[in-house]
């Protein structure tokens, strides 16, 4: 388990796609809230996964839909690189 706080993971976020971190909950929709699309996903994952410094596997990244999904599987699933 790594101990990314949500304050430092919803500024990245917040950087990424030019919402204020205050309006980013673990029930924010990436798609519809934060108009993203598979693309920008990808995206924000890469950017996050480097800020962390964390490797994720590919499949468990598919299936989300809410940010908070996207924190939990940083925090659950991200490995610490080198």
């Amino acid at each position: 388990m790594n101990n990314i706080s949500w304050e430092d993971f919803a500024r990245e976020v917040s950087d990424y796609v030019g919402v204020d971190a205050s309006e980013i909950t673990k029930e924010t929709d990436i798609y519809e809230d934060l108009c993203l699309d598979s693309l920008g996903v990808f995206g924000l994952g890469t950017q996050l996964t480097e800020t962390f410094d964390l490797t994720v596997p590919l499949s468990s990244v598919a299936v989300i839909g809410k940010i908070g999904d996207m924190f939990n599987i940083l925090n659950e699933k991200g490995v610490k690189n080198g």
